[in-house]
């Protein structure tokens, strides 16, 4: 499909049109899509992320740039899931794919190399999405939160019922 680039390093392939990334989203569950879309939208190295809907697809501007990451929801149907797929890859040019279902047995069709494209369980952790996206873009890891000095120590912290 059109996001095996092999010639390219990677982060030239991805930060091509700038040094922030641009991630679309297809999801049919709105939440999930909103989710996200923020989580996206929150990691540095990406600078604009985009929903868009699989009837809009044929509709799109073919001379808008190629997104360096498209995040696709497979549906519960999966011969519309992949048509859409299909539709996508050709109308968006995506240079990386993370394929996100339901169905955590769902495999990426053969040939596809995991450094252009994943699949994760619609119920993978956000550690776990972000982890998948920085490397799929070749993004830096994420720094470890930094405690603030005067804040108690967790394990004395007071537990949420405990407030009521």
């Amino acid at each position: 499909m059109s996001w095996i680039n092999l010639g390219t390093p990677a982060p030239a392939q991805v930060l091509q049109y700038g040094d922030e990334a641009h991630a679309v989203v297809i999801d049919d569950m709105p939440i999930y899509r909103h989710g996200v879309m923020r989580l996206l939208g929150e990691m540095p190295g990406i600078g604009r992320v985009e929903p868009v809907e699989t009837e809009a697809l044929a509709a799109r501007n073919p001379r808008l740039p190629a997104p360096a990451l498209l995040v696709f929801g497979m549906p519960s149907d999966l011969v519309d899931g992949w048509s859409g797929l299909r539709l996508a890859s050709l109308v968006l040019r995506p240079r990386r794919l993370l394929l996100v279902a339901d169905n955590m047995w769902l495999r990426l069709p053969p040939g596809l190399d995991p450094r252009f494209a994943r699949t994760l369980c619609r119920s993978a952790s956000v550690a776990t999405i972000e982890r998948d996206v920085r490397a799929l873009l070749d993004l830096p890891l994420a720094a470890p939160a930094q405690a603030e000095p005067d804040a108690a120590p967790t394990s004395l912290q007071r537990p949420f019922h405990a407030f009521a």
